[in-house]
Parts: structure tokens; sequence; C-alpha cells
């Protein structure tokens, strides 16, 4: 490690963190609206569309569009942001194209006060330590001012060094683990033992733009379930969360409060399951009428069988494989019935400014965006915001470095995001800090409850992927298999 630039670095001998000390607290990786990654390309859940669902993008083309505009503050300069996504999965890839259509956008109206914006791809490959080199390389070698992106809560610790090291602001768009949050905060409970002070000003430089970390998550499912257990006649829950680290905090939640709310005589944490029928008799044995779940690597055997077996209660809960727009086709029609928690959807209108992101993804890419994207895209624009009041609060002809822009972040409101109609980060001595504000579903709309519904309007021989609740963003009612007895 001696031989290694002192920006590189990371020993605690030198002052610097190692990952070691960030993994010694707290139990679990990330998990998101989105936790598919957790599965590789040589070895993918039954079903899951890994390969051959759609065309993979050029990673060579960084969608700049026209530069930026002549007469502006900045003309001249060119803000490089990185975008670190597993180029493997659907959710990485949307993440690469809605950062490049956000460039592309950006440019084609001026750029930011006049620079180009241009995007540069790291490739992480649901790889930790690719992560972390990845994000080495695109901020020392190809000069990146910023990055974004990360998916899976082990690969976003294990970057976080880096991102401390090189003093470079970077703002995920793909996972939830609440660990990244509690280390910026200034009144943590001393994780590395320097004080939360110190931390802060260690970690400051990173920030979530989404997706709401696992406990806020649980929350919402918490909120979620009492708000309609009454009209959808739900009176005793199943609770099934995947016996994976990644969705530890949020099973832990779960577990601790479900009971609080509806009446829970099944709660397990299954994994490696290839017969559910065990577990499903269980389930009905006990009248349940709602499996509430958290799946990822098991989710679509537990949805083929549910649906196969016609089993008499309903299925959802987070269901990452579902909110893949090919998932639909893996399972021959099976995901029917099925909801998850997203964060937007293909048919929602979370803001003004959803719809018309949607279309332009799916007339520039012939796909529709996951989550991933949509955020990814939200990451360019709140930046370009942030960056356009550090120019103008400071008086700058060039981009602001990150410890200039890091106040207009904390401090800003920002607009025009596919997800909440206003943006705003937690502060810097909130109990996880720099993460999206978030108090409830019922005041921001989000995370919207997606199913998988049969909708002839939208398209003839494909499922749609509706939203049922909350009611700002609903686009259909709820719908219940027909071999599901009537509550």
């Amino acid at each position: 490690m001696a031989d290694l630039p002192a920006n590189e670095q990371s020993d605690e001998e030198d002052g610097r963190l190692d990952r070691r000390s960030i993994l010694k607290y707290g139990g679990a990786g990330a998990l998101t609206a989105g936790l598919a990654g957790c599965q590789s390309p040589q070895n993918p859940a039954p079903g899951f569309p890994f390969r051959g669902q759609e065309e993979p993008p050029d990673e060579d083309d960084d969608g700049t569009g026209e530069t930026g505009n002549s007469d502006g503050a900045l003309s001249g300069e060119t803000l490089n942001v990185g975008v670190l996504a597993p180029m493997n999965l659907p959710l990485g890839r949307s993440m690469w194209n809605g950062a490049r259509q956000a460039a592309e956008e950006l440019n084609n109206n001026g750029g930011i006060l006049g620079a180009t914006v241009n995007v540069k791809l790291g490739n992480t490959e649901v790889s930790p330590g690719k992560a972390q080199s990845e994000h080495r390389r695109l901020v020392l070698q190809e000069n990146c001012d910023m990055t974004c992106g990360i998916f899976l809560g082990s690969a976003l610790l294990q970057t976080l060094p880096s991102i401390a090291n090189q003093e470079t602001v970077h703002i995920t768009s793909a996972s939830a683990d609440p660990r990244a949050g509690k280390l910026v905060s200034k009144t943590n409970d001393d994780i590395t033992g320097e004080g939360g002070e110190n931390e802060y000003e260690r970690f400051k430089y990173h920030f979530r733009a989404g997706p709401l970390h696992l406990l806020d998550l649980a929350d919402a499912m918490l909120e979620f379930v009492e708000a309609n257990k009454e009209e959808y006649g739900w009176e005793k829950a199943a609770l099934l969360t995947e016996n994976l680290g990644e969705f530890t905090p949020y099973a832990d939640r779960l577990g601790n409060r479900l009971s609080d709310v509806i009446e829970v005589p099944v709660s397990e944490r299954p994994g490696g399951v290839s017969d559910w029928s065990p577990l499903f008799n269980e389930i009905e044995d006990n009248d349940c009428d709602v499996a509430i779940v958290g799946m990822a690597l098991i989710g679509t055997t537990a949805v083929n069988q549910w649906a196969q077996q016609e089993r008499d209660f309903e299925f959802g809960g987070i269901h990452v494989p579902s909110q893949a727009f090919s998932y639909w086709e893996s399972t021959g029609g099976n995901v029917e019935h099925v909801f998850t928690m997203n964060a937007m959807t293909p048919q929602t209108s979370n803001t003004e400014q959803t719809q018309p992101f949607v279309e332009a993804y799916r007339e520039k890419w012939d796909s529709v965006p996951i989550y991933s994207g949509a955020l990814t895209y939200d990451v360019i624009t709140l930046a370009e915001q942030a960056i356009t009041a550090a120019v103008e609060g400071e008086d700058l002809e060039e981009i602001p470095d990150s410890n200039t822009l890091i106040p207009y972040l904390e401090d800003g409101t920002f607009t025009g995001s596919t997800v909440l109609s206003e943006f705003q980060f937690t502060p810097a001595d909130a109990t996880y800090a720099h993460e999206p504000q978030w108090t409830s579903i019922e005041e921001t709309g989000v995370p919207v409850f997606q199913q998988w519904q049969k909708d002839p309007e939208v398209r003839e021989d494909y499922g749609t992927m509706h939203s049922f609740a909350p009611p700002q963003n609903k686009s259909a009612d709820k719908t219940i298999p027909d071999w599901v007895s009537s509550n």
C-alpha cells in the first residue's frame, strides 16, 4: 500500500478508513427497489432476464449531443460525469442510458451555463472490487468532476473510501444501503472511532439521489399495509424475506414492527428454496390473506409456483425481478397480479417530468426505463441546478470543485425530477445524512406499488406494470387472481 499515491491509500495507519472499518457495523448490504444484481450472468435466477432480453447499449457512445452555449459563464468548460453501472444487468444498462439521455438533453439546450456535459462509463459488473477500481479510474484517469450510480450495498461500501480519498462528489442512484448515510452524518455513533464531525469531513462527498434507503423502505411497507389492509380485506399476513445479508435491515425492521399493524402468524427468511409447497401450505393453513415478500434470487421460483399451484393468498412486497419489463415474458405471464414497490413505472406520472422522460427514453433506446435509469437521469439534472447555483453564488468562471459544490447540494431544493416533484437531501446532522428527504407515502407519493396486469388498452399480448397505490400515482385498480378467495 505504501507504493500507492496518497489519494488511493486507505489504511487506518495513515488516517484513512479501510473497508473492514466500514463493514464492522450493521449487518447487511444493499437492497433497492432493484436488488437483481445479487445474481450473476453465469448463475442467474431461473427466468431472470440477464441474456437476450434487450440489445446492450453501445458503451463507447457517451450520448453527449451538441456542445454547450458559447455565451454562458462556463463557455468552453466540460463537466465530466462518471457513471458506475453494472452493464451485465438491465438495471445497469438503464443507468447508462438515463445518464446519456440527460447529458444529451442538457447539451442540446446550451449545456450548463455553456459547459458541455460529458458522461463516462465505469462498468462495475456487479463486483464491489470493480466498482472501487472503476471509481478511481474515472476520477484519476478520466478526470471526472463527479461520479454517480453504483448498485449493490457491498459495492457502495467498498467504494466509499475511494470517494472520500479522491474528495470528489458521488451521487448514488441504485443502492439503498443505509450505512452510507450513517457514515456521512455528523451525529452518528462514532463508526470509525474518530467522531462524527471528522467522519462527516471525510465522507461528506457521498450523496444519494435514490432509491430510499432500506429502513425508509420498510417504513413505507408498514404505512402501505396499515393504510390499505381494511380496503383489501387483509387480516393476516405472512412475512417472507429472503435470507440474504442484503435484506437484513429491511427484514429486521419489518420483523419487529409488522405485527403491530397486522397479525403475522408466519414469518420466515427462506433461502435456496426449490419447492415452495411446504411454506405455501403453512401460509394457507394459517389463513393468511397475503404474503408480504422481500425477494431477489428466489423470487422467480416462488412466483411461478404460486401461480401454477393457484395458492389462496395474494403475493407481493419488494419483488426485485418483477421490476424488469421483460419479466412478463420470463415467467410466461405467471407474474400477473404480483405487486412490488418501485420508484416509478412506465405508467406513472410521479411528476410533470416522468412521462416525458419515459417517452423520450422509449423513443431513443427502444425500451422502457428501470427505476435506476430514471434516478441516474435525475442525478444529472440536479447536478446542473447545484452547479448553476454555485457558479452564480460564487461568481465562478469554471466548474466548481467538490468542496465548493457540497453546500449547494446540501442546501438546495431541486425540481425537474422524474420521481419527486421537489427533492432535497437530508442535512449533515441527520441520523442518515445526504439521503433523499422522505416523510411518508401519503405526503410524497413514493414509493409506488406496481402490479403486473393485463390491459388491452396498453398492449394486447403482454402485461402492463400498473401502479395501484398511492392514489396520487395510481394508474389502475389493484387486481387479485380468480383463484384467491374473496376476503
